[in-house]
């Protein structure tokens, strides 16, 4: 085991990004490390204190703004990405500051706007819903890198004289509650750390030419010789499973995974292992993405528009005949990595189940939801959730659970064939009704487990997150069959 050590940091590079918070300074900073690499704190209490709050919001806050500071000039943030389906990084920048002072705003606890109009340019279009505003025709809209900068001063020295001064914060109140004007704060915390995710995403997409790893960034473990053991299917035993957070869990949660339900789960087997990229580099070459018999209808046409030939992040080393790859991590080209879990969308993964069921003489298929809360144990907070790695490792780098099995958190997420909906006794949050409810719409897969990115609520068990089928997250998948 070693870690990739390539020479790629802002000192190579004219262009700074201007620190609106803490800089990332050991002992300035929470969740600054003795070795210069940023971490991140663990979620939030809703009845933390005073302190533990501001601490966990200037750990957000900087974790944005390293982030961002990975974009090697002012032009990439206005670079959007190959597949034209966001906004450039300028908006997601602004983006998240916006969603402070608005939801803020909402909850009555500010009482006006910092910029009005960059609170309106900034608040949406995220996702490609119809009523999203990718403003196509005119990318002239977006405004100077300075004057975004200066927005995001403004918006954190209300948000941390709103923390150091609010009586509802004082040591002698009771915790915050979905009924709270407070909750709007940390709805701001833990929509910010879903933007650090995704906006990770969009920066991996981007040519290599226009980011540049932070010095602080979290190192990689890599181990490129050594490949994990068969991936053998473990039994997981029938059992009846319960779905839905708790209201009284004392940190916050987003609207979706609130409700309960109880299922009777079959017995079945799951992989040990999330499938490799030595794995799926099996049915690349065994023409896999250009055979239809192994793609749904929407994936097929997926792929025959994007002339897709192998996985998004692995980089093409050679003639494409000769199968020779490198990958993409956030910042990176690093060489081949054969014991990572391959990275695709769901698209990818199910071809690949299509095409194991035809090698295996037997129907093999995704996790659902209740499989996944199947194969973890009692130990499930017991992973990766402080960003402890820059991107992900090898499948067999954390030890298995009770059950045997690796990386069920904090590696990669998990590709579901579940369509993204409700828990029974859903209900909508009135600071953000708009949060869930529009991908309940049987466009969007569920994604479970985490990433190695995935920090505060986006790393709890309980969270419930969601994609359209054609794009891609750091999200990989394990196959399950049924048990004989």
């Amino acid at each position: 085991m070693h870690i990739l050590d390539i020479k790629h940091t802002s000192q190579n590079f004219g262009f700074e990004l201007p620190w609106t918070g803490l800089a990332p300074i050991y002992g300035t900073c929470p969740g600054m490390c003795a070795d210069g690499a940023i971490s991140s704190l663990p979620q939030v209490r809703l009845d933390g204190t005073r302190e533990e709050i501001l601490d966990y919001f200037n750990n957000s806050w900087t974790l944005t703004e390293v982030l961002f500071s990975g974009l090697s000039c002012e032009e990439a943030f206005y670079r959007r990405p190959y597949h034209k389906l966001r906004h450039p990084m300028i908006f997601y920048y602004g983006h998240v500051a916006t969603v402070y002072i608005n939801k803020l705003r909402v909850a009555g606890l500010l009482d006006g706007p910092v910029n009005e109009a960059f609170e309106v340019l900034f608040e949406v279009g995220v996702d490609e819903m119809r009523w999203d505003d990718l403003h196509e025709t005119n990318q002239d809209i977006w405004p100077p890198l300075a004057e975004v900068t200066q927005y995001r001063e403004k918006a954190y020295e209300l948000i941390t004289n709103l923390i150091k001064t609010h009586p509802l914060l004082a040591e002698n109140c009771a915790p915050i509650t979905q009924d709270s004007p407070m909750w709007a704060l940390f709805m701001g915390f833990e929509h910010e750390r879903i933007h650090l995710e995704t906006s990770s995403v969009l920066i991996r997409e981007l040519p290599i030419e226009s980011v540049r790893k932070p010095n602080v960034w979290p190192a990689s473990f890599s181990n490129p010789s050594i490949l994990a053991t068969e991936n053998d299917f473990i039994k997981v035993p029938a059992c009846q499973i319960s779905l839905g957070k708790p209201t009284e869990n004392p940190t916050y949660g987003w609207d979706n995974e609130y409700g309960f339900e109880q299922h009777e789960m079959a017995e079945f087997a799951a992989s040990k292992y999330l499938i490799s990229n030595h794995e799926f580099l099996k049915f690349v070459k065994s023409s896999g993405y250009l055979l239809q018999k192994y793609w749904s209808q929407d994936g097929w046409a997926w792929r025959g528009f994007r002339n897709v030939k192998w996985p998004c992040f692995w980089v093409q080393n050679g003639p494409a005949g000769l199968h020779n790859y490198k990958l993409r991590t956030i910042f990176e080209v690093v060489d081949w990595q054969a014991n990572w879990p391959v990275c695709v969308n769901y698209h990818e993964a199910k071809a690949y189940c299509a095409w194991r069921s035809e090698q295996d003489g037997e129907e093999i298929g995704l996790l659902s939801e209740v499989q996944h809360h199947a194969i973890r144990d009692a130990n499930a907070h017991e992973y990766n959730s402080g960003l402890i790695s820059g991107s992900e490792c090898t499948v067999n780098h954390a030890p298995a659970n009770a059950q045997g099995f690796h990386d069920v958190f904090g590696n990669l997420w998990q590709w579901c064939e579940d369509k993204f909906h409700p828990l029974d006794g859903f209900s909508p949050h009135p600071f953000y009704d708009d949060f869930s409810i529009p991908c309940f719409d049987n466009e969007h897969q569920m994604i479970l487990g985490g990433s190695f990115i995935s920090s505060g609520e986006m790393a709890d068990i309980w969270a419930r997150f969601h994609f359209r089928p054609h794009f891609h997250q750091h999200a990989g998948f394990r196959i399950v069959k049924n048990a004989r």
